[in-house]
């Protein structure tokens, strides 16, 4: 006797386009077969044990988009406001050349261009950091622009490496920022190579620092006019998104300017030669690197007394306002020392 001659079914044989009909023969089975056809309790665990898995790994899924990806969106956000220190192993010819590239390199290297990255991405979702790496750049193309006009060879003749740089500095909606910033890199790298050989000239003097001291301050006051539309009002909770730009491209201008004040007096340190005036100039850059390092864990635009959250923007525009001040006076201290050192010496010589 075959297997299926024991099965309780019973073949109709018809003469429909359904072929042959298989009924049940009652359910009076035997117990044999029965016991048979039990699954195994081996299975029957297994079975268990991989539909829990299943519904774990569902659960995780769920809890990582909810949590994790958000908590990946708060890790992203890298904003180095440290000061830059360039290595004696390789000295840079131009210290604001070095200065700059490591400010640019930090961001490309370091943090990456968020402006580039997909729209699921972690850093696509934030508003600080884009504005920050905004900010740098555009600080950056600002000063090299005054440095090339500075650098000219011949009158009205501004380098050719720096203004190269400067324009592919200059924040511009692309869909790639990288490239263009890697070729500004490169830029900047041509220029102190020339430099090296000779073949470029180097900005040097008071003067030329003076005029680097005005372009700083003309950011704090662009600064103060983009946080003053914030300052005091509630639009957002617990800030608008033009609030978040504001205050850190703010942030931005005075990291750039801070480094780039201190490069230049590392370089050139006989430009501050009077008690008054190093006292003028520590003032000005605990200024800026006041407004620098200010990094709130979460920025906040909240007006009235601020009893819950502070005004984020409003202290930023004090910091700026103490950076006028000072600015101010470091400018008056360096325009004086020139007068105080010769009264100096001709009193001496009288006596």
């Amino acid at each position: 006797m075959t297997a299926a001659e024991k099965l309780p079914v019973e073949y109709i044989e018809t003469d429909g386009p359904d072929g042959p009909v298989v009924t049940l023969i009652g359910d009076n089975m035997s117990e044999a077969y029965l016991d048979d056809a039990e699954p195994s309790p081996l299975m029957t665990a297994m079975g268990r044990f991989w539909t829990r898995i299943v519904r774990t790994a569902k659960f995780g899924l769920v809890l990582a988009l909810v949590a994790g990806y958000p908590a990946m969106v708060t890790m992203s956000h890298k904003v180095d406001s440290s000061a830059v220190v360039l290595s004696t192993a390789t000295p840079w010819y131009s210290n604001d050349t070095g200065t700059a590239m490591t400010l640019l390199g930090r961001e490309l290297s370091v943090a990456g261009w968020a402006g580039d990255r997909s729209w699921w991405h972690p850093q696509a979702q934030l508003t600080a950091l884009p504005a920050w790496q905004d900010g740098i750049t555009g600080a950056l193309s600002e000063y090299t622009v005054l440095a090339a006009n500075h650098a000219a060879r011949q009158p009205g003749v501004p380098d050719t490496d720096l203004m190269a740089a400067a324009r592919l500095l200059a924040p511009a909606q692309e869909a790639e920022a990288t490239p263009r910033l890697n070729a500004a890199a490169e830029a900047l790298q041509a220029y102190e190579g020339r430099l090296s050989r000779g073949l470029a000239a180097q900005p040097t003097g008071l003067a030329i620092f003076l005029d680097e001291l005005n372009l700083y301050q003309s950011w704090s006051t662009k600064a103060q006019l983009r946080l003053r539309s914030s300052a005091d009002r509630a639009e957002g909770w617990p800030a608008s998104r033009q609030d978040i730009e504001a205050l850190y491209i703010a942030r931005a201008h005075a990291q750039v300017a801070s480094q780039m004040m201190m490069s230049s007096l590392i370089q050139e340190p006989e430009l501050v030669r009077t008690r008054d005036a190093r006292e003028a100039r520590d003032r000005a850059i605990f200024a800026w690197r006041r407004a620098a390092t200010f990094s709130p864990l979460i920025v906040s635009s909240q007006a009235g007394t601020g009893t819950i959250l502070s005004d984020h923007p409003a202290a930023m525009m004090y910091y700026l306002s103490e950076i006028d001040t000072a600015t101010a006076d470091f400018v008056d201290a360096l325009e004086k020392q020139d007068a105080e050192v010769i009264s100096v010496a001709e009193t001496t010589a009288a006596e």
